[in-house]
């Protein structure tokens, strides 16, 4: 376990840690659409409960989250495949990397599985989990675990999910057959979170202690080169209610009782970035980097990056989570929020959900 700010029981550092998961996962059928697209990909909800060796620094966190992954390449019984997790932890005690109770996880893993028998396979994992509030309270420098994970999977319908993971992906006769336009998807997105902030007086900063709102708008246009990437830009519009506060007043022990707000048009940013997604069934991974149009103030950035997660309810219809760094490398704000997807011409059809 890695933090960017050194936690410590007494002089011993906290630099390691285990955690023990439970999880579903399942696959769509190979017959259907859906399977033929994505005949490796599977897609899950777990519960894991980590110890970091010090209950009374950080606590025992669980964690609820979702997760999907897919294989792709074979070695025989082995396979190498790719997997996210995103969920929500709680049970930490704050401290000095995190003064919060409750933070977000996200993690990669890239499982190598052994199919032992006809019902279990056995995996080796590396992966990697970063613990954050997202700035919603002061401290956040975050948490890092550096890990390998064992597992062992029983398979249900063992004859369909050999059947359907041996498939090669084919790409999409819809696709192919289309023109540029109805390769196009166009996506709203409306989002919203809250944000902790402070000034800085000398070497010394003071956090605002209260949630200052944010409220997000996206207009995302996204060519769909086949069914798992899609290239694209969006125009992304964001009221902060934490952006450039002055006049700070502290008391003796630190806390903030009093600011001033700027105009409103130093609380906007209103940037042009570039987005990538990965596509899957259900889930839709992406990656964006921006720059601000509109960059007024002493806490603005000209340059910002995105990462995102829609799970769609429907083939329009979609829940919205993303992370935003500022500067490319600063955590500012979390994002929370539903959004819509339209095709033109009517192409509802052309792209699978997802």
């Amino acid at each position: 376990m890695v933090s960017h700010y050194a936690l410590r029981v007494g002089s011993r550092p906290l630099n390691s840690a285990l955690s023990l998961h439970a999880r579903y996962a399942f696959s769509f059928s190979p017959e259907s659409r859906i399977g033929s697209r994505y005949p490796t990909a599977y897609q899950g909800v777990g519960v894991a409960a980590y110890t970091l060796w010090s209950h009374e620094i950080t606590g025992t966190p669980m964690v609820a989250y979702l997760f999907q992954g897919a294989r792709i390449a074979y070695f025989g019984d082995l396979s190498l495949g790719y997997e996210w997790n995103l969920g929500l932890s709680w049970g930490w005690h704050p401290n000095d990397a995190m003064n919060s109770r409750m933070n977000v996880m996200i993690n990669v893993a890239l499982p190598l599985t052994w199919r032992v028998s006809d019902h279990w396979e056995l995996s080796l994992t590396p992966d990697y989990t970063h613990f954050s509030n997202g700035d919603t309270s002061f401290p956040n420098s975050g948490t890092n675990m550096f890990g390998l994970r064992l597992g062992a999977t029983y398979l249900f319908d063992a004859e369909r999910t050999t059947a359907s993971a041996k498939r090669y992906i084919a790409p999409s006769d819809e696709l192919q057959s289309r023109s540029f336009a109805d390769h196009v998807t166009y996506d709203i997105i409306l989002y919203g979170s809250w944000r902790a902030d402070r000034f800085m007086d000398g070497d010394r900063f003071y956090v605002v202690d209260e949630a200052l709102p944010i409220v997000g708008l996206n207009f995302q246009p996204t060519y769909q080169f086949n069914d798992h990437f899609g290239l694209g830009a969006s125009l992304d519009i964001q009221a902060d209610s934490s952006l450039n506060l002055y006049d700070g007043v502290a008391d003796d022990k630190g806390n903030t009782i009093g600011y001033s707000r700027p105009p409103l048009w130093q609380q906007m940013e209103v940037g042009i970035s570039l987005r990538g997604e990965i596509r899957a069934p259900i889930f839709t991974l992406g990656v964006g980097f921006g720059l601000n149009m509109l960059n007024t103030g002493y806490d603005s950035s000209l340059c910002y990056t995105t990462f995102s997660l829609k799970a769609f309810l429907t083939r329009s219809l979609f829940l919205y989570v993303g992370y935003r760094y500022n500067s490319t490398q600063y955590t500012h704000n979390l994002m929370y929020g539903v959004g819509v997807r339209f095709w033109l011409n009517g192409q509802k059809e052309t792209c699978e959900r997802g």
